[in-house]
């Protein structure tokens, strides 16, 4: 099938009619045809300046910046990706906050590919994590912390870290924090990733702080470096299932 290509005229066309007293005098169109084809018509002068980015590219994508003794898989309640992720994220805001954090929470939906046993290549990350999300630290009250845990339950579990509790029809139980009992008077801080920060998925809890501090660095860029610097103390990426989110007899 052939396509045309004649947008962009007619938005060139709009944009003329929009400025001001400018008068259109004459307008031409040209069909461009767009089929198969098209793919095999390179210009080769772009070819040749675009080749020694796209190698490294492809490089620095197949390099080895880790290694792991297990496969990462997603799952629920919990998860070996998912603990991982969160604990990950945790570490972070913990180092580089302004204040303390109590917690982490993230989506299960953005963790979009395992990671397998084996070497722990850049592009690895890049499937884990392909959108450009950042973290942010919000205030949480302990009662809206109840309700957050309580919507993660109804959904069966997600990834977590700092946070404890189990699930008995479809409802958060015995929360702790840190090992405490939850205190529905007290703030808690908690790091998520912006895209559930806005209230996304079944994180609506979160739209409720009183408060968020804003990170520019990417979640991506985190757990890259987080794999770089346990290897450069030479440990293996490794994650545990140790009940944090638990099906309640």
């Amino acid at each position: 099938m052939r396509k045309f290509i004649n947008a962009g005229l007619l938005a060139c066309a709009l944009m003329v009619l929009g400025c001001g007293q400018t008068k259109l005098v004459q307008l031409r169109a040209t069909h461009i045809p767009v089929d198969q084809n098209a793919d095999a018509i390179q210009d080769q002068g772009m070819v040749k300046a675009v080749k020694p980015y796209a190698d490294i590219a492809v490089k620095t994508a197949d390099e080895a910046i880790g290694y792991t003794d297990q496969d990462l898989t997603p799952g629920r309640p919990e998860s070996l990706l998912g603990n991982f992720f969160a604990d990950v994220m945790l570490s972070y805001a913990q180092k580089h906050s302004t204040g303390r954090v109590d917690f982490a929470v993230t989506n299960p939906g953005g963790l979009r590919k395992p990671i397998r046993k084996g070497d722990i290549k850049v592009a690895h990350i890049y499937e884990l994590m392909p959108f450009e999300n950042a973290l942010v630290v919000l205030d949480l009250k302990g009662d809206r912390v109840q309700a957050l845990a309580d919507s993660i339950a109804a959904h069966h579990g997600g990834p977590v870290a700092g946070i404890r509790f189990g699930i008995n029809n479809r409802k958060a139980v015995n929360v702790t924090i840190a090992g405490e009992p939850l205190d529905a008077g007290k703030t808690y801080r908690v790091v998520a990733n912006d895209y559930i920060a806005k209230g996304n998925d079944f994180y609506q809890e979160l739209t409720k702080a009183s408060s968020a501090e804003f990170f520019t660095v990417s979640l991506r860029a985190v757990i890259l470096d987080w794999v770089k610097q346990e290897t450069a103390k030479g440990n293996h990426v490794h994650a545990t299932l140790d009940g944090r989110i638990y099906e309640e007899k």
